[in-house]
């Protein structure tokens, strides 16, 4: 993202074992909370507040999220397919 903020899987060999166009939902909707991440949030130290978790949900399941504006990032803790 243009102001360093990145996204990762919690679990870096998730993304192996998800379907490749459920893999591509979640890399999508990821990018979108990212760049609502740099609007909302003041960014690395300045940030006073704690993470931020939520659920997004994709067509064909969800994954669980963290945001951590201290360190510019968004993880994705876990992924559901159904």
């Amino acid at each position: 993202m243009s102001d360093g903020w990145t996204w990762e899987f919690l679990w870096p060999d998730t993304e192996l074992d998800l379907e490749p166009q459920f893999a591509g939902q979640i890399k999508e909707r990821a990018q979108e909370l990212l760049r609502a991440a740099e609007t909302l949030y003041i960014a690395g130290d300045r940030y006073e507040g704690g993470s931020v978790s939520d659920t997004a949900y994709v067509a064909g399941g969800m994954f669980d999220y963290l945001i951590t504006p201290r360190l510019l990032k968004l993880v994705v803790v876990s992924v559901s397919a159904y």
